[in-house]
């Protein structure tokens, strides 16, 4: 059976990130901050946690990271897909208990 994989806006819908401004919304947006850095460190390898934080965080190229790890594009690729659905496996069972 494969995995679907989510697309970043997928992931911050189910994050809460498209809250509503105001001071419930920047908490919930918080929030969600805080369990998707921690599901980072928590679910995935060194050298995905090193390639989500520079495609995502930092908004490097594929052969920019590639380049900086000593990489292959073609492998910066799978460690952002393997992330992708690793965080998305781990996140799908957080999405309920975000309310609380």
């Amino acid at each position: 059976m494969r995995t679907k994989i989510l697309s970043l806006e997928q992931m911050q819908r189910t994050l809460g990130l498209g809250a509503a401004p105001g001071p419930e919304g920047r908490q919930a947006r918080e929030k969600a901050a805080r369990l998707l850095h921690t599901a980072i460190r928590q679910e995935l390898t060194p050298r995905q946690q090193e390639c989500v934080q520079l495609y995502f965080f930092q908004r490097l190229t594929m052969e920019e990271i590639g380049r900086q790890l000593g990489i292959g594009k073609a492998t910066v690729c799978r460690h952002l897909q393997k992330s992708k659905r690793r965080l998305g496996q781990v996140l799908s069972y957080a999405g309920p208990a975000r309310g609380r």
